[in-house]
């Protein structure tokens, strides 16, 4: 199985669309995991531009004024698809092979680069976790650390707060 997690920065331009197509389908991917599409709305002929006949389902969060924007897609073909959570920094989806009947959780994210909001994103992913213990995938663009100096903070802080995630 394939899995491309890919930050295509905007799929607005047709030209765009069809590079991740051709990319996709080269690349023989059964699943794709892309973030930041700036799409605030994906139909079906849109989504065939981007995932082409063999991605065929596909479940999205759009995007937030100008960034953002998260697609999860698969081939039904290979695998079956149950979507569980889509939230403002994760989409996420429980697998079924049809080949084997192995069973997976994937989450795609897109984290924010403000850091005010890096909590909420670090909860939100805290509610896609999978409870019943089938492996769990979780891919994308989690833009955590900016700078050595946020680095250093974040480490400082995760040392006094066992119960924080950074």
């Amino acid at each position: 199985m394939n899995i491309v997690s890919w930050n295509v920065r905007g799929l607005g331009r047709p030209a765009k669309r069809f590079l991740v197509k051709d990319f996709l389908s080269m690349h023989f991917a059964d699943i794709c995991c892309l973030q930041e599409s700036k799409l605030e709305m994906i139909n079906p002929s849109v989504w065939r531009e981007i995932g082409g006949l063999r991605i065929d389902k596909y479940v999205y969060s759009p995007e937030k004024g100008s960034a953002g924007g998260i697609i999860l897609g698969w081939n039904s073909a290979m695998l079956s698809g149950n979507i569980v959570f889509v939230g403002e920094f994760s989409v996420t989806a429980d697998f079924c092979s049809l080949i084997d009947k192995f069973q997976w959780r994937c989450t795609t994210v897109y984290g924010p680069n403000a850091s005010s909001r890096k909590l909420d994103f670090w909860e939100e992913i805290r509610k896609c976790e999978n409870v019943g213990h089938a492996p769990w995938v979780i891919c994308g663009d989690f833009n955590a650390i900016f700078d050595k100096e946020e680095m250093q903070h974040n480490y400082k802080q995760k040392s006094s707060d066992k119960h924080t995630l950074m």
